[in-house]
């Protein structure tokens, strides 16, 4: 199965978003394919404040894009 035909039979999602190449790729792909996803991050405080705010904009540029 492909991310594209998952997608299209899943239309509604929350994924577990941590900023990273994998979870960003699902993101990707869930709105491309015309998913309605919702994004979480869960902060601690054992990640840097930097892969937090990474995680903040790319979750914010993915959702300017598919707007």
């Amino acid at each position: 199965m492909t991310l594209e035909t998952f997608f299209q039979q899943v239309p509604k999602a929350a994924a577990a978003f941590s900023g990273g190449t994998d979870s960003a790729l699902l993101l990707w792909a869930a709105k491309k394919y015309g998913c309605d996803v919702r994004a979480y991050y869960a902060k601690t405080p054992f990640q840097p404040r930097f892969e937090y705010e990474d995680a903040c904009r790319l979750a914010r540029r993915t959702a300017e894009r598919s707007g």
